[in-house]
């Protein structure tokens, strides 16, 4: 029986995440079992050719990553934010699939919203380490004004003019490190 998580959505209505599609990178870089065989919970998929077996592909067709859907997007970085530093004070997560030129993302003081663009205008879409990147980045902002106590800082020392001060780097430089850590700790399965 899978483990199933419940999202409530606005005007009553609910949505499963499975946990077993809590991190779909694991999935698209699992290894080989003993078997030959790719496991995902404890359903055996394809076989896999054997190392060094050369496969043909139709003309134009690349294997690419599995990327979740946009509306799984917001879930799962909330969740992974949960694992390595919860949140004191809440905020509005928007991810927008409006496609930009250079901007991955912001965050607006006032309203508390941090507001992710899953899409470039020349390359489409972008992959979910990127978006996570850009993810943390934001919440460092949102923790530099709401916690910075947290962070060893009396007060925010955002200096106006300046985008990112010293202790928004010592935010996301721990943010980045305690997911690092997660991620060794669990063999990369998270």
């Amino acid at each position: 029986m899978l483990e199933r998580d419940w999202l409530d959505v606005p005007h009553g209505t609910r949505n499963v995440l499975d946990s077993i599609r809590e991190d779909l990178d694991r999935q698209a870089d699992r290894t080989c079992s003993a078997e030959g065989r790719d496991r995902v919970g404890d359903r055996a998929d394809t076989a896999r050719p054997p190392e060094g077996t050369k496969v043909a592909r139709a003309p134009g067709v690349t294997a690419s990553r599995y990327e979740p859907p946009l509306s799984a997007i917001g879930p799962l970085f909330l969740r992974r934010l949960e694992r390595i530093h919860p949140p004191r004070v809440d905020f509005v997560l928007d991810i927008n699939p409006r496609a930009t030129a250079r901007v991955l993302g912001g965050y607006y003081r006032r309203r508390r919203l941090i507001r992710i663009y899953t899409h470039d205008r020349e390359s489409g879409r972008r992959s979910l380490e990127e978006l996570f990147d850009t993810f943390l980045h934001e919440v460092a902002h949102h923790l530099e004004y709401t916690e910075p106590q947290r962070f060893h800082a009396r007060a925010c020392e955002r200096v106006p003019g300046t985008m990112h001060s010293d202790l928004f780097w010592r935010i996301l430089g721990e943010l980045k490190s305690r997911w690092a850590e997660l991620q060794e700790r669990s063999g990369g399965a998270i």
